[in-house]
């Protein structure tokens, strides 16, 4: 066979097919890269929806935060000391039944569901008497170290506090050491609530 008879390759087409192969390949890899940076969008997306429904949760813990479950009143009992008056804070539902540690109430606690007893606003009266009424007030203030307390073989919610004996007015028109005393708390979220020890014991005897 003679050369004459090969058949004759065209530069120009040998080209074109090289270009065209390459501009394949490169769109393959185009294809490849854009899948790759398709799946990462979509992850990226993921966890951006994972990141707000985390921050939506605890937004909404966050705003349960300071409220106790089924706080609706409390009960008060007072106890004369040799300088002040000690006062025992009951926590009650609704029914006067008092909270109780293990399930009725979030705090104190653990986390965000923590409500201290710094949280509490108080306000404290007191009145003397005379002839069996009330006479005279003779305390307007507020309660002195506020704390959370609990008595033996007791699952009650309660707050201990005081009214130190030496703000407490003198009344010398008064015919008793026996008076009145009326606290009232709240929080925040919850209150004010209130209750009355019509027999406390203000003065020394």
């Amino acid at each position: 066979m003679n050369i004459e008879d090969l058949p004759k390759v065209d530069s120009e087409s040998s080209l074109n097919l090289a270009n065209k192969a390459t501009r394949t390949r490169h769109q393959q890899m185009i294809g490849k890269n854009s899948k790759g940076e398709i799946d990462l969008f979509r992850l990226q997306s993921r966890i951006r929806v994972v990141i707000i429904i985390c921050i939506c949760t605890l937004t909404l813990i966050a705003c349960g935060t300071g409220e106790i479950q089924n706080f609706e009143g409390i009960s008060i009992l007072t106890e004369p000391r040799v300088n002040r008056i000690e006062v025992t804070i009951f926590l009650t539902d609704k029914h006067g039944v008092p909270l109780i540690w293990n399930q009725s109430i979030l705090s104190p606690g653990v986390g965000v569901s923590t409500l201290s007893d710094a949280d509490f606003t108080t306000k404290a009266k007191v009145y003397s008497m005379r002839n069996g009424e009330i006479h005279r007030k003779v305390y307007d203030g507020r309660l002195i170290d506020v704390r959370w307390a609990q008595e033996a073989n007791s699952l009650d919610r309660l707050l201990k506090a005081q009214i130190p004996l030496r703000l407490i007015e003198e009344d010398p028109e008064r015919d008793t050491y026996i008076g009145v005393v009326t606290v009232e708390i709240k929080t925040d979220r919850q209150g004010p609530f209130s209750d009355t020890d019509e027999e406390a014991i203000i003065y020394s005897r």
